[in-house]
């Protein structure tokens, strides 16, 4: 059995997917250890029978950025298969706060099942799948917090709710703390946009990981003195726009320059800054 070899696949894969779109993020993967293999298997005897281990290569994404998580999910969903009824999304209720789960099995390929190599008794308790895990910053704190020393330790909760509803009420603040944190820069976007800092409103509106030359070609600035011009590229829709970077497989550097090409190529369909953009973006990305 060999899940390292599959998981070092996978990583990979997911890593290289996310990097070429420019989000936010770490990665933390494991396999599953034969003592935590066999630990699983004591504690539920459907294990072998009913159902099998879903769970022996587990991958964690976490991100800056709360609205980056549908992102994440549709980019690994688009390369691998979900199973749908193994998937576990905790729902948001208008009257509770707590470390929601955002948690994604998947088949693994053709390819990496023949990797895995699973004997035929490992087949009968170990699936061919990974589990993705999809957190933010902010909420990887709290669920450790929440996993380590409240679920797995209910009793010492028992008969003292005053102190998990101030705990809720930690986690209140920290969700509500994240959206603040988009809508701060959103509006620091807008101001930059009102004061014509194109390059600013670009960074703080798509917060990506942009790289140098971290200036917009002097060319493009002097089309963007047309401020209806400008003002299309503000109003572009983010989460739109980047899985249109993955659905076309963009591998360009993320610089101002290519993701003002990319995003005229696709949504803006500008002529004057079409005869900017490399002709080797214009092929691979116009279709």
């Amino acid at each position: 059995m060999n899940p390292e070899g599959v998981m070092k696949e996978i990583v990979g894969h997911i890593e290289s997917k996310l990097n070429d779109i420019g989000l936010m993020f770490r990665i933390f993967f494991r396999t599953k250890s034969q003592d935590s293999i066999r630990k699983k298997l004591a504690s539920n005897p459907k294990y072998g029978s009913e159902k099998k281990l879903q769970d022996i290569i587990g991958i964690r994404v976490v991100l800056y950025f709360n609205d980056d998580i549908d992102i994440v999910r549709k980019v690994v969903s688009s390369e691998y298969s979900e199973r749908p009824t193994d998937v576990s999304i905790d729902d948001c209720k208008n009257d509770e706060f707590k470390a929601s789960r955002y948690n994604i099995v998947y088949s693994i390929s053709d390819k990496q099942e023949r990797i895995l190599n699973l004997n035929n008794r490992d087949k009968s308790i170990i699936d061919t799948t990974f589990e993705l895990q999809i957190r933010t910053v902010f909420s990887e704190g709290w669920h450790e917090v929440e996993h380590d020393l409240r679920y797995k330790c209910q009793l010492d909760w028992n008969g003292f709710d005053c102190y998990s509803r101030r705990l809720n009420g930690v986690y209140a603040s920290l969700e509500t703390s994240e959206w603040t944190m988009i809508k701060i820069f959103d509006d620091l976007a807008y101001n930059h946009y009102k004061n014509a800092d194109w390059s600013a409103m670009l960074r703080q509106k798509f917060r990506l990981r942009f790289i140098p030359p971290l200036l917009i070609n002097e060319s493009i600035l002097e089309l963007f003195k047309d401020n209806n011009l400008a003002k299309k590229f503000f109003r572009l829709d983010r989460s739109e726009l980047i899985m249109d970077m993955s659905s076309k497989g963009f591998y360009y550097p993320i610089t101002f320059d290519n993701l003002i090409y990319f995003a005229n190529l696709t949504k803006i369909k500008n002529d004057n800054i079409l005869e900017l953009t490399p002709s080797i973006m214009i092929e691979d990305m116009s279709s």
